[in-house]
Formats: C-alpha cells, structure tokens, sequence
C-alpha cells in the first residue's frame, strides 16, 4: 500500500502551494536551493507526523538509489541516465546545491521519477503533484534527492576545509634564524 491513510490536508495543501508558485516557468538562480530546502523542511514536518501516527517506518525508507525497475520501463531514456549519472558519479562537479537543485528540475530526473514510478508501482498519486505527499513513494524518492544533497554538502564541506588549510599553510612563514 502505497496511499497513507489520512494524511493532513494541511501539508497536501503545503506542498501544492510551494510547487503553484514555482511552476510555469524558466528556472531562476535560487530555485535550486529553495527546491532543496523546501523539500527537506515538508520531510521532517510530514515524517514527524507519520511517526506520531504509528505507521510502518519502512515504508517511508529512502532509496538507497533509483529502482531498477523504474528504470527498466520505456520511459526511462539515455538522458535520464545521464542525469543519474552525473549526480552518482559526477556530484562534485556542481558549483553550488542551487546548481544541483535547479539540475534536478531542469533534467527532468525529478518529475520522471514521479511519473515513471506511479506508474511501475500502480500509484496515481505518486504521480500528481498535488497529491504526492500521500504516497510512501513520495517520501523514498525525495529521500533519496536529500541523501544526494548532504552528500554533496559533505563533499563541498571537506573541499573548502582543504582549500583553507592549503591557503594556511602557504601563508605561513618561518620566522628567520637567529
């Protein structure tokens, strides 16, 4: 069962404005970035609510990667696999999270995962915008997107710490003997 059971029409609400206000048109610098956070904050507050509410937490697990069987039907194309790819692969080559959020919009990768897997599993709402929050697909997919993200956070993290102990150690001078 993909459906959760009563879900709060207030975070289906939530989540729908969120994506009216960013939809139907071009992708701008900082969408990004609010595409990540939005999502990383809706998670915490309807996790925290599917918690309080009993259900099996297994459930709600994040992918650990893109099911295969998503990506064995027709729709999934080279240019998904590309865009897999370069987020598995290739993560450090994105300059910032915004470029990693807005890559995720403008590849496609987002909305064909929620398409192609409402149709692999049998579950309409998984593909609805409106009505994805609803579905335990919603919350292993955009799992998956946040795991991504940190990972691209702790690699972005560890790259400036060695870009300023490198700076440090070249600006460091001995003093002269005596």
């Amino acid at each position: 069962m993909a459906k959760i059971p009563n879900f709060p029409q207030r975070l289906m609400d939530e989540h729908a404005r969120w994506h009216m206000s960013h939809m139907n048109r071009d992708v701008r610098l900082g969408d990004g970035i609010s595409f990540l956070r939005f999502h990383r904050s809706f998670l915490r507050k309807a996790l925290r609510w599917y918690k309080a509410q009993g259900l099996n937490l297994q459930r709600v697990t994040p992918w650990s990667q893109i099911p295969s069987a998503v990506k064995a039907i027709s729709g999934w194309d080279s240019q998904l696999q590309e865009a897999e790819d370069r987020i598995v692969e290739r993560l450090g080559s994105f300059k910032s999270s915004d470029e990693l959020g807005r890559f995720l919009l403008t590849s496609s990768l987002h909305d064909s995962i929620h398409v192609l897997g409402s149709e692999v599993y049998g579950d309409p709402d998984f593909g609805v915008i409106h009505e994805s929050p609803r579905s335990t697909l919603f919350y292993r997919w955009h799992g998956l997107i946040e795991r991504w993200w940190r990972k691209y956070q702790q690699l972005n993290k560890s790259k400036k710490t060695k870009t300023k102990k490198t700076k440090t150690k070249k600006t460091k001078t001995k003093k002269p003997a005596r």
